[in-house]
């Protein structure tokens, strides 16, 4: 039996009630994890991915929204028959205690602390809900302060009166594939030689695997060969530390994700990403909701 579980750790301060990330991609490459915040994700144009929250485990359509109000709850989003190459996420993460004051145990919150528990084993919404609070959802990025916090309750409590949501999973977590275990084995070997050059001989050395096979493995597992998998890594990997490092020099974090020529990580910057790291990290600072 696997009890091996990546633990994320937010990048939301103490001192902040929320954060929003919203991004862009052509693949699902985050293992499944739990972390110390509570989330609200929305997915859309990834239809044939797969879903897997506690025990639950389903194919998503075009647009997906689930609430995970437990920070042991394992859950991921994984490629599954998903064909895009457009996919587009946001997630919302937010303190437990956030909803602990007592001023949240009045009548008025009534269907939003319902809605919280009952999100403790991952709640699901109907794709009519989704398309009524997604005016809502896509508005909160452009509001500060006070203003994107009340923007925030408002969708908690329109998401609260739904009557197509569902419960995911029961009290147990899904066992581990083996593909699951190989595919952390990898991102774990990644992260800890990602500033040094790496090549698909010594990975698979690494895993124990053929050249073929690892091949196989990666084109199953990301849609992508070792080559792209391997970039695209890189690059989202810079896209967390620019999200989560507002002042440092770009180029310092780009070597340290394992980019030693500026005009090449340039290059595979704006190949997957359509801007410029810098044009990227002015647009997400003006994006970025902490409150």
């Amino acid at each position: 039996m696997i009890t091996e579980v990546f633990r994320e750790k937010s990048p939301l301060s103490n001192k902040d009630s929320f954060i929003l990330f919203e991004r862009t991609k052509s693949s699902f490459t985050f293992p499944i994890h739990v972390h110390n915040v509570w989330e609200l994700n929305f997915v859309e144009h990834a239809a044939g991915a797969q879903r897997i929250v506690g025990d639950s485990d389903e194919i998503i359509g075009e647009k997906d929204l689930v609430l995970v109000t437990s920070t042991e709850l394992k859950h991921a989003w994984q490629n599954g028959n998903c064909r895009s190459n457009d996919i587009h996420e946001i997630t919302i993460q937010f303190h437990p205690n956030l909803f602990s004051s007592p001023a949240f145990q009045k009548n008025q919150f009534d269907s939003i602390m319902k809605m919280m528990t009952k999100a403790e084993h991952g709640l699901a919404f109907g794709l009519a809900d989704i398309n009524r609070i997604l005016p809502i959802l896509r508005m909160i990025p452009t509001e500060r302060g006070f203003y994107s916090v009340m923007k925030f309750f408002i969708l908690l409590h329109e998401l609260s009166l739904s009557e197509d949501a569902r419960v995911l999973s029961k009290n147990s977590s899904p066992e581990y594939t083996e593909s699951d275990y190989q595919m952390k084995k990898i991102l774990d070997y990644l992260n800890k030689n990602l500033s040094n050059p790496i090549t698909i001989d010594e990975l698979a050395q690494y895993m124990g695997m053929s050249l073929s096979t690892l091949s196989r493995f990666l084109k199953k597992n990301t849609k992508h060969n070792f080559t792209d998998f391997l970039q695209e890594y890189r690059i989202n990997t810079v896209v967390r530390e620019l999200n989560s490092n507002g002042k440092e020099c770009i180029m310092d974090i780009a070597s340290r994700c394992g980019f030693v020529s500026q005009s090449y990580f340039y290059k595979i910057f704006k190949k997957y990403k359509g801007v410029t790291p810098q044009e990227y990290r002015e647009n997400y600072q003006r994006m970025q909701v902490i409150i």
